[in-house]
C-alpha cells in the first residue's frame, strides 16, 4: 500500500526530474539507496549516482544544477576517517537550493546541533530501515504543514530578490502563527536587503526574543554589531558558541575579538577549546586551526605562538614530514623573537629527523647561532647549508648577506668573497654586498 510519503518521493523523481548525488564509502548505504529508489519504490527513471571522492561529486552536482534538475545530495559525516564539513560547507555556499542530508552514526545533541548549523537539511542516523528512509527523503523534499512550506517560500523569494513579496510572506505567517521568529527572520532579511538596517535590526531581536535557541536570529544580530560594536559582537558569538558549541571556526574568531581587545587570556582560553574541537574530528582539521592561530598570535605574543605551534607538532608527532617545516621554521622564530636561540636550535634539529636534506634547515640553525653568539658554529651551519644547495645564498640578498657576514667575522674571508661574488650576478644593484665585498677585500 502507498503512503503518502512514497507518493511525495515518486513525485519528486518522475514528475519533478529529481536526482541523488550520494557521497559515501559504505557500499551497505548505496545497496538500501539504490533498492529503496529502484524496487521499493518502482521508479523507472535514473535518479542517483554515487561517488566516494568529492571531487567528481562535486562535478555531478554542478552538471545536474547546470541543467535545472532539483538535486538531493546524500554525504558521511566521516568520509575514509576525515569530516566531510568542508565539502557541506562548499555545496551550501556554491548552490544553495541544493538539500543535503547527512548520514551519520550515533553522535551527540551538539554534533547533530553542529550539522544543521554548517548546512545539513536532514540528518540520517545509521542503521536506517526503508521505511525511516523513505520518511527522511519526503520530509526533505517537502516541509510538512503549511507554515514550513510558507517559510520555504518566502526563502526562494528572498533568494530571488523578490523583497516586497517576502514581506508579504512573512505577515501571512505571522497572521497564522504570531510572534513566528522564522517569519521575523524573513521580514529582516528583506528589510535589510531594502537599506531599512534599523527596522531589520528590530525584527532580528524580535525573532530573537521569540526563540532565545534559534541560531539565525543571533547570527544576523552578531553580523549587524561586527563593524561597529565589538562588546555586542561578542555577546552575540558566545550565544551562539553556547548553543552551538563544537563550531571551531567561531571559537576561534572569538579568540580573534579578544585578542584585537588585547585580552590574551580570554583569547586563549577560546582558542584552547578550538584546539580541543578540532581534536575530536580530524587532526588534519587540527593543524589548519592550530596554524591559524599561531599565525594571529605571531607578531602580539610570540611565546602563545610557541605554545600552539608546539602543540600542533606534538599531535601530529605520528605523521610529520617535509609538508610540516613550515611550522618548525615558524616555531624556531617564535622562539628566536623570544631569545630562546638554543630551544630554536633543538627544534630546527628536530625538523632534520623529517627532513634531513633540507638546506633551509641548516640556514635557520646558523641564524640561531648567530643570536647566541656562536659564530664558529653558525659559520659550520650555514657551510652545511651550502654543500645541500649550493645556490642558497642567491635566493634572497638577505640570505647572501647573513652567510658572508658571518664567514668574515670567522676569518673565512676567501668564502665569503665567493659568496658574495655569486650572489652580486643576481643582485648586482645591493649597496650592502657590496660593502661586505670591499670589507672582505679582493
Amino acid at each position: 500500500m502507498e503512503t503518502r510519503y512514497d507518493k511525495i518521493v515518486r513525485e519528486y523523481f518522475e514528475a519533478r526530474s529529481g536526482y541523488i548525488v550520494l557521497l559515501s564509502d559504505e557500499p551497505g548505504f548505496y545497496k538500501l539507496l539504490r533498492g529503496t529508489l529502484y524496487k521499493i519504490l518502482a521508479i523507472r527513471r535514473d535518479c542517483l549516482s554515487a561517488f566516494q571522492e568529492q571531487a567528481p561529486a562535486m562535478r555531478e552536482i554542478k552538471e545536474k544544477v547546470d541543467e535545472g534538475g532539483s538535486v538531493i545530495v546524500f554525504v558521511e559525516r566521516l568520509l575514509k576517517g576525515k569530516p566531510s564539513a568542508d565539502f557541506v560547507l562548499n555545496i551550501r555556499r556554491l548552490f544553495p537550493d541544493v538539500k543535503m542530508v547527512v548520514l551519520t552514526g550515533e553522535i551527540s545533541k551538539e554534533e547533530l546541533i553542529l550539522l544543521h548549523e554548517i548546512g545539513a537539511s536532514n540528518i540520517i542516523t545509521k542503521p536506517v530501515s526503508v521505511d525511516s528512509l523513505v520518511q527522511k527523503l519526503a520530509f526533505t523534499i517537502k516541509p510538512q504543514g503549511k507554515l514550513n512550506q510558507l517559510v520555504q517560500v518566502g526563502k526562494e523569494l528572498l533568494r530571488k530578490g523578490d523583497l516586497e513579496k517576502v514581506m508579504l510572506v512573512g505577515d501571512k505567517i505571522l497572521e497564522m502563527k504570531p510572534g513566528s521568529p522564522a517569519a521575523l527572520m524573513l521580514i529582516g532579511d528583506a528589510l535589510s536587503g531594502l537599506g531599512r538596517r534599523d527596522e531589520a535590526l528590530k525584527s532580528f531581536m524580535q525573532a530573537h526574543e521569540q526563540s532565545t535557541v534559534f541560531m539565525e536570529p543571533i547570527k544576523k544580530l552578531a553580523a549587524f554589531y561586527k563593524e561597529n560594536d565589538d562588546e555586542q559582537y561578542l555577546v552575540y558569538l558566545k550565544k551562539l558558541d553556547r548553543i552551538s558549541p563544537l563550531n571551531t571556526e567561531r571559537k576561534c574568531e572569538i579568540g580573534r575579538v579578544h585578542l584585537d581587545r588585547e585580552e590574551l587570556e580570554d583569547a586563549e582560553v577560546f582558542f584552547d577549546q578550538a584546539c580541543k574541537c578540532a581534536v575530536k574530528e580530524a587532526h588534519s582539521y587540527l593543524s589548519q586551526v592550530m596554524s591559524g592561530i599561531a599565525e594571529s598570535l605571531f607578531d602580539v605574543s610570540p611565546s602563545m605562538a610557541e605554545k600552539y605551534y608546539t602543540k600542533l607538532l606534538s599531535v601530529k608527532s605520528a605523521s610529520l614530514s617535509s609538508e610540516d617545516l613550515e611550522t618548525y621554521n615558524r616555531l624556531g622564530i617564535a622562539m628566536r623573537k623570544q631569545g630562546k636561540w638554543e630551544n630554536a636550535v633543538s627544534n630546527y634539529q628536530e625538523a632534520l629527523r623529517v627532513a634531513p636534506k633540507e638546506a633551509g634547515l641548516y640556514y635557520n640553525i646558523g641564524l640561531a647561532y648567530t643570536d647566541g653568539k656562536e659564530y664558529a658554529k653558525c659559520a659550520q651551519s650555514f657551510k652545511r647549508a651550502i654543500n645541500i644547495d649550493g645556490d642558497i645564498h642567491k635566493a634572497s640578498p638577505a640570505v647572501a648577506r647573513n652567510i658572508a657576514a658571518i664567514f668574515l667575522k670567522v676569518g673565512l674571508s676567501d668564502d665569503a668573497r665567493t659568496i658574495i661574488g655569486e650572489a652580486l650576478t643576481v643582485f648586482a644593484d645591493d649597496v650592502q654586498l657590496k660593502k661586505l665585498l670591499k670589507k672582505a677585500g679582493t
